[in-house]
């Protein structure tokens, strides 16, 4: 394969590019050496919104109407000229055919060779230029830059600088594979954080992993960035997406890259499928998690009534350690402090892991911190119910019921654990 740009200039501006694209029928072209350069499209769709807000423009190399692979074009690249050259020639190939089928809204996202991002700028001035002579608003461009191939810091974030104050918007590419770091994007602060392939695909096949992603997701959105999810190529996949709380998805699931933007409508049923069935599966789920409970509830109410009546706690709570999952019951004061010992089911004691003695004992522990100490001092006198997490009295995901009860002082909080394996 040859790949030789004879007589590369040593600036590389936009009208040096332009010698390099061919004006086909209904499209634009690029001439790299023998290759041809063509662009392709896939959408980016909101989860929200349920339709694509962007696509991203991926290259397409033929030799002699053969299809290449576009890391196969890239590897025989040796020189920094050739490797400025073959990024800004298909920047400006996609953008060509971008505005050749009349989107007036949508994002077009870009990727820049992290090479390039480096060592770019000794080539002369050129994306300003792009986007000036084709009358196109820097608001619409989503730049997308693997930050972890860029080691740099500096260089960097001048180049994330750079396009900002252009007005485009900037997205890290492929965020958690490599060195990908929180540090980074607290320092970068992207618009959009590309999750990586990897991420979706390890969640599907380990809970563990599915039961961090919506963190992530919200971990990313403190930072300040939306989150896409890159590679959902399966139903379960777009199902833990939504789950997720992530606002973009992307991929064969909803549409494969196609030169035409239209075929993106194609996507949108699957979008709409995948939205209704996580709506139904959200109801079924909520009520299968109440019908689990039910049990616990009852006797925990139980238990609210026998302390009302003065039984003591050992006898009032007797009912609910019995049953299979409960685990402990405890009283906190107004201030979060436990008052005394948990007091713990039969069960508990005969599967206590001994790694976890020094927490065993939980007597003045102040649990001010947790929802469902919070949620029970918001609302008094009703059981509040959390979501799963993972205890540190028992180092096992459990569910907390609390409530907020008047005792002859001040407010107490009873508590009692369940043992919740997904």
């Amino acid at each position: 394969m040859k790949t030789e740009t004879i007589g590369m200039p040593a600036r590389l501006p936009l009208e040096e590019i332009s010698q390099f694209v061919l004006e086909e029928k209904s499209r634009v072209s690029g001439r790299f050496g023998e290759i041809l350069v063509r662009s392709a499209f896939q959408p980016i769709y909101s989860l929200a919104h349920r339709r694509p807000v962007g696509f991203e423009a991926l290259l397409r190399p033929y030799s002699e109407e053969r299809l290449l692979s576009p890391l196969a074009l890239f590897s025989t690249v040796k020189e920094d000229s050739e490797s400025v050259m073959l990024d800004r020639l298909c920047r400006l190939v996609h953008v060509r055919n971008f505005l050749l089928q009349g989107d007036e809204t949508s994002w077009i996202f870009l990727n820049i060779n992290p090479k390039v991002t480096v060592v770019g700028r000794r080539y002369g001035e050129f994306f300003a230029s792009l986007l000036e002579e084709n009358c196109v608003a820097p608001h619409r461009v989503v730049v997308e830059i693997l930050e972890s191939q860029i080691q740099d810091e500096a260089l960097l974030s001048d180049a994330v600088s750079y396009y900002k104050e252009l007005g485009c918007l900037v997205a890290i590419d492929d965020f958690g594979s490599g060195e990908s770091n929180f540090d980074r994007l607290w320092r970068i602060g992207p618009h959009i954080v590309k999750l990586d392939r990897s991420i979706i695909s390890q969640a599907a096949t380990n809970l563990k992993v599915r039961r961090v992603v919506p963190n992530l997701i919200k971990l990313i959105h403190e930072t300040g960035s939306l989150a896409l999810m890159e590679g959902v190529e399966n139903e379960d996949e777009a199902m833990i997406s939504m789950n997720s709380g992530a606002d973009f998805v992307q991929g064969y699931y909803f549409a494969r890259p196609a030169e035409m933007l239209s075929e993106a409508s194609k996507g949108v049923a699957a979008l709409l499928g995948i939205c209704e069935k996580f709506k139904q599966v959200s109801v079924r789920e909520q009520d299968q998690y109440q019908k689990e409970l039910g049990p616990y509830i009852k006797a925990f109410e139980g238990m609210v009534r026998l302390l009302s009546a003065s039984i003591d706690m050992k006898k009032a709570s007797a009912d609910f350690l019995q049953l299979a999952r409960a685990e402990r019951c405890f009283v906190l004061d107004n201030e979060g402090r436990q008052l005394g010992s948990s007091f713990v089911s039969d069960k508990t004691l005969c599967t206590e892991d001994p790694r976890f003695l020094p927490l065993h004992d939980a007597k003045d522990a102040i649990w001010l911190r947790r929802h469902y100490f919070r949620r029970a001092i918001a609302k008094p006198g009703e059981v509040q119910i959390s979501r799963p997490y993972l205890s540190i009295a028992s180092g096992n995901m459990c569910v907390t019921l609390s409530i907020a009860l008047e005792g002859e002082n001040a407010r107490l909080v009873l508590c009692g654990d369940i043992f919740w394996d997904d």
